[in-house]
């Protein structure tokens, strides 16, 4: 069986979308740069960046002519892969969008700056196993400090927990067996390390306070111990410099575990569970104290959906006896529900993003507007959304040259830029000052309504210079019907939105400072 001949038997069998699947499979897994890179971030931003990585280049297996087989179409859109630079970038700006590796890093950092408390329920299993190498809790108390215990610990929960996971055959750890084995390998050298440095530490800090006659705990009287100038005590000091050293060399060697480890929990966590909260959980049961997940964009985004599709159904439904829309019906209403939506789920999305993790999103120290990322962002979600109205430009005018549809429809990118500049500017953190909050939501309300009628104007004005085949809805539509079924709908849809919406953006995106560099590459994160 040829090639050709498997593309037509996969589109007998899929209806027509065989060779679709095969261009989804070639780019998911050009999507997958790390090993494991689905455990760098949660399941629905992992879903939602492979989605938006492939939706382009399915948009164009439909949009490219149909004389061309469905084999030469496929060789076509892989092909693309070699182009330099631009097929990478997208990549790489998906991955950022679904929050890979930026999740599971700031999770890391998260667990390495939050207090830790041994579950009681762990204490006697650890009690046990650290009994079997020489190692007892309540042991070496005079020489070791509190960190090298805190972080011994620490390891030793984390390794218990990881135990747990492969116990119940979780499929992080099948796929990760080899990273597990090795974090293994390093923990039982590093528990047989630590005895012998903690013993050895313990017998020269127990020589030197025998001989010079000190008090055992005595730190003050032993630091003393330097300033003397006798053959005896230059090397009492520098014992007590050798020891000092070895237990610093320890510390360092557990710090490089201690990393690894967090950011392998935490893949697991996030791997495990749907949602950043539930893998908080599951970190939280190890003994980590970590904050209370604060709301995320998802289920603002979800209410935002659902409220601009009721409102462009109802208004289908109340208006379809006065306005009729042009090209194919179903094509057109399809175009309504959906692509109203998306503009404001992208522009809503993409400032909350840029707004939590970037410096160029958010006011300077001296309180200037970021006047750059407001007038810009815009411009990403027209870019990002012209091959979804190039898609409906194609389907609900069939008859007309495609070419000079999509030219001509253009100017309907006013919308999607004008909606991200307007949320750019009031969801910045000074925007009204300090007015009350029915104040703030009454303005969000009434700039955000006066927007949107005002870009409608320009498009109807637009419109009379160049022709815009979604605009002839308005032909033949007198003054006062014109007003009744777009300019009021318009404002009061664009009010509401301004008015229950913009504040609780504004307020998400301001409780997370600016984005950090990364300090520290995970030695096996990429592993």
């Amino acid at each position: 069986m040829t090639l050709d001949n498997f593309v037509e038997f996969l589109n007998a069998i899929c209806d027509a979308f065989g060779a679709p699947l095969l261009v989804v499979l070639f780019y998911w897994f050009r999507f997958h740069t790390l090993k494991g890179t689905r455990s760098f971030t949660t399941r629905p931003l992992f879903a939602f960046g492979v989605a938006v990585f492939i939706a382009p280049f399915l948009i164009a297996y439909a949009l490219l002519p149909q004389k061309l087989s469905p084999l030469a179409t496929i060789w076509l859109l892989i092909f693309v892969w070699i182009i330099p630079f631009l097929p990478r970038w997208w990549r790489s700006l998906c991955q950022e969008l679904a929050g890979i590796p930026v999740s599971a890093l700031a999770l890391r950092d998260t667990l390495a700056a939050s207090p830790f408390q041994v579950h009681p329920a762990d204490m006697p299993i650890l009690q046990r196993k650290l009994s079997r190498i020489g190692y007892q809790v309540d042991d070496f108390r005079a020489v070791q400090s509190t960190a090298i215990q805190s972080r011994f610990l620490k390891i030793s929960a984390l390794m218990l927990h990881l135990e747990r996971c492969a116990e119940r055959h979780e499929s992080f750890m099948e796929r990760n067996a080899d990273l597990h084995a090795e974090l293994l390998s390093v923990y039982d050298a590093l528990c047989f390390r630590t005895v012998r440095v903690l013993k050895s530490s313990g017998e020269i800090y127990g020589a030197i306070m025998e001989d010079s006659e000190v008090e055992p705990n005595d730190w003050q009287a032993l630091d003393s111990l330097s300033t003397r100038h006798s053959t005896v005590s230059q090397l009492q000091l520098a014992a007590q410099t050798a020891a000092g050293c070895m237990l610093e060399d320890l510390r360092k060697d557990m710090d490089s575990l201690l990393n690894n480890l967090l950011l392998f929990a935490t893949r697991a966590a996030l791997a495990g569970e749907w949602t950043l909260a539930r893998s908080k959980r599951r970190l939280g049961a190890i003994g980590f104290a970590l904050d209370s997940t604060s709301p995320g964009i998802l289920k603002f985004v979800a209410i935002v959906a659902a409220f601009t599709s009721g409102w462009c159904l109802l208004w289908l439904l109340g208006s379809g006896k006065i306005v009729h829309l042009p090209g194919d019906q179903s094509a057109g209403v399809l175009r309504t529900l959906l692509t109203t939506p998306l503009q404001f789920i992208m522009n809503f999305w993409l400032v909350y993003y840029f707004k939590r993790h970037y410096a160029f999103a958010n006011e300077n120290i001296f309180g200037r507007l970021p006047v750059g990322f407001i007038l810009s962002v815009g411009l990403v979600s027209a870019l990002i959304f012209f091959p979804v109205q190039a898609t409906f430009d194609f389907y609900q005018f069939p008859d007309r040259p495609f070419g000079d549809v999509v030219l001509h429809e253009l100017p309907l990118l006013i919308f999607p830029w004008g909606i991200g500049a307007m949320t750019a500017l009031l969801v910045q953190d000074s925007t009204w000052g300090r007015r009350s909050r029915q104040t703030r939501q009454l303005r969000d309300g009434l700039v955000f309504g006066g927007g949107m009628t005002v870009m409608l104007w320009m498009l109807l004005a637009i419109h009379h210079v160049v022709h815009m085949p979604v605009m002839e809805i308005v032909n033949g539509v007198s003054g006062w019907t014109f007003t009744l079924s777009f300019v009021l709908p318009t404002f009061a849809f664009g009010f509401i939105i301004g008015y229950a919406m913009i504040g609780r953006l504004r307020e998400a995106a301001a409780r997370c400072p600016v984005k950090r560099p990364v300090l520290a590459t995970p030695v096996l994160a990429g592993a």
